[in-house]
């Protein structure tokens, strides 16, 4: 097969630079190149979206592609996930904070887009890969057979290959030609913009509110991604290494009909009556590069192909900016395209393990839009959305990291299968963690809810600090499958626990509506019977030492409600409605 390149990369963003400098790296043999319709230089302060990475693209990153050294001394070492909930009407310092208390141990970075991807474009060069700027791919022409190569039309002319990878964003020209994209739950819109200047989240509180400041003892709060949380919205707050701030605004349509925020003048209004705080702070200033994107995210069926193709980053899917995810995904499709890719280039290429890539790829995505999807009325609850941050972090750090961390990715088609099939097992544990999530919000009969001024995320000692800990632990691949097993069980005691703390803040009206709405049941393999529910009738010092571990982590960090009757009866009612109710569709593997 004769061919200009071993490999095309249609598209020069974050995904497919990032993706060149990997086969580069990995493959050296291998002809690369990157087709990008931008030329350089581009604005440094002032490009894209996507500027908050975590574990698991740090990790891709600063350790796959090696670039720590140039992380560290170029962008901003980023402090966590900061979640600020409550009275979106009142100060700040009133409304619950929901974040780490000290620098996380395992890295993470706010990345300034511009100066990255003008940096990625002379890497990619000095690792020997070709970069046509300045040329727009128009078209993918397939081959139709196996020793033919693929055709990519360019506003410069044709070019060849005998792989071609599509990264060009919402461009998504093999998904949509070849009816791969899939609708998500998640039905959001957002704009962004950036200032020219630092918005911290600090000068949003009075100096003298000293305790609020003092929890912030090394002056960090600021690194950390900032989200502002309201009733079906969200507004983010991210530092940028060149002096600017990046903030957007994030809405479940249900609850914020995007016309209401979709222009620089309607943004600036939906903040002051939404966000006053943050709208009195950047009154005055220049909203520059104002973007929009109503109904963001999608799926897709497919994101690797036999015939010699996959879609990276934003080309194959876009679930939800929340929990800064999106590198993640482009982390992913670039190291299963790569792998896929050496085996074809050394005449290796499974089809059984290429299936099983793209299947674990899709329920990923899947999974994920399943936990960002339908939280509008979580939002401004400390508690709830505390709980739920407990369940989220620990699933993603103990299984969807762990399998990035630890190479599952890299093995033979059986390992992948017996991975797909744990796999099965954290989805219908986390679609039933979040349907309860979901209905305990519907239930909840006050505005904001929550008795901690602050929830610390990961507190340590804890549970969910081991989970980030271990992250740093390299495993072989027995080990991993191994905690991974441990882990579910951890799991499971975990979403019992949010049952419980929903079932005492529901009561026993709210208990049997809860039962009756999720369906529950014994057969949800929680250890929902038994001594745990009748430990809570201990008095208090006995109460504490019966509890388990997890139990313990999670009311020091999240507070506890007392319900108006036991615990063990609030589950009686919870199950007895459930069992007179029509019978609900349980979530499936």
């Amino acid at each position: 097969m004769k061919a200009d390149y071993d490999v095309i990369v249609c598209g020069g963003g974050l995904a497919g630079l990032t993706l060149a400098y990997q086969l580069r790296q990995e493959l050296p043999d291998a002809s690369v190149a990157v087709v990008e319709r931008q030329k350089r230089p581009l604005p440094e302060a002032a490009h894209k979206v996507g500027e908050s990475s975590v574990e698991l693209a740090s990790h891709y990153f600063g350790e796959v592609l090696g670039l720590r050294p140039y992380l560290l001394d170029n962008h901003l070492k980023k402090n966590g996930l900061r979640f600020i909930c409550g009275n979106t009407q009142g100060p700040l310092e009133e409304r619950p904070e929901i974040g780490p208390s000290e620098f996380p141990i395992v890295p993470s970075y706010q990345l300034d887009r511009g100066k990255l991807e003008n940096d990625l474009r002379a890497m990619i060069e000095e690792k020997g890969a070709t970069l046509l700027e300045g040329r727009s791919v128009q078209d993918i022409e397939l081959a139709e057979s196996d020793d033919a190569p693929h055709v990519v039309k360019t506003s410069g002319g044709d070019l060849t290959c005998r792989w071609v990878v599509d990264a060009t964003g919402r461009l998504r020209i093999l998904q949509k030609k070849l009816g791969h994209r899939r609708p998500s739950p998640n039905k959001s819109s957002s704009v962004w913009f950036r200032v020219r200047e630092r918005v911290l989240v600090g000068e949003l509180v009075p100096q003298e509110k000293a305790e609020w400041h003092q929890r912030d003892v090394d002056d960090v709060r600021w690194l950390s991604t900032v989200h502002l949380m309201g009733k079906g919205y969200w507004v983010w707050l991210i530092p940028l290494s060149t002096g600017y701030t990046s903030i957007g605004i994030v809405c479940h349509d249900e609850h914020q009909p995007f016309p209401t925020y979709n222009t620089k003048e309607k943004a600036l209004k939906w903040l002051a009556e939404n966000e006053p705080l943050v709208h009195e702070r950047i009154e005055g200033l220049e909203l520059e590069d104002f973007c929009m994107m109503p109904n963001y995210s999608y799926l897709t069926d497919r994101f690797a192909s036999p015939q010699r193709w996959t879609c990276v980053g934003e080309a194959a899917a876009f679930v939800d900016p929340l929990y800064s995810l999106g590198s993640d995904f482009i982390s992913m499709s670039n190291s299963y395209t790569t792998r896929l890719v050496g085996d074809y280039l050394r005449g290796a290429l499974d089809g059984e393990v290429l299936e099983e890539l793209n299947q674990i790829y899709c329920r990923l995505a899947e999974d994920a839009a399943r936990t960002l999807s339908n939280n509008g009325r979580i939002f401004p609850h400390g508690d709830l959305m505390g709980a739920k941050l407990w369940w989220d972090f620990f699933n993603y750090w103990s299984f969807m990291c762990a399998h990035f961390f630890q190479g599952i990715w890299k093995q033979d088609a059986a390992t992948l299968k017996k991975f797909r099939a744990m796999q099965a097992r954290y989805y219908q544990l986390n679609s039933r963690a979040q349907t309860l999530l979901e209905t305990w919000a519907e239930l909840k009969s006050t505005a904001f809810g929550g008795p901690k001024g602050f929830v610390g995320l990961p507190s340590f000692p804890s549970t969910l600090a081991d989970a980030h800990l271990e992250l740093k632990e390299m495993r072989s691949v027995d080990e991993t499958f191994a905690k991974m097993e441990r882990d579910l069980v951890i799991g499971q005691e975990l979403v019992t626990e949010i049952l419980a703390h929903a079932l005492r803040d529901l009561g026993s009206e709210g208990a049997a509506e809860l039962g009756r709405r999720i369906g529950l049941s014994k057969d949800w393999d929680l250890p929902i019977g038994g001594e745990r529910f009748e430990i809570d009738a201990l008095p208090r010092r006995q109460r504490v030492d019966a509890l388990p571990r997890i139990a313990r982590d999670m009311e020091r960090a999240l507070g506890r409600v007392n319900g108006d009757k036991p615990l063990a009866e609030l589950l009686d009612l919870a199950l007895a409605a459930a069992a007179s109710a029509p019978t609900m569709p349980q979530p499936t593997a």
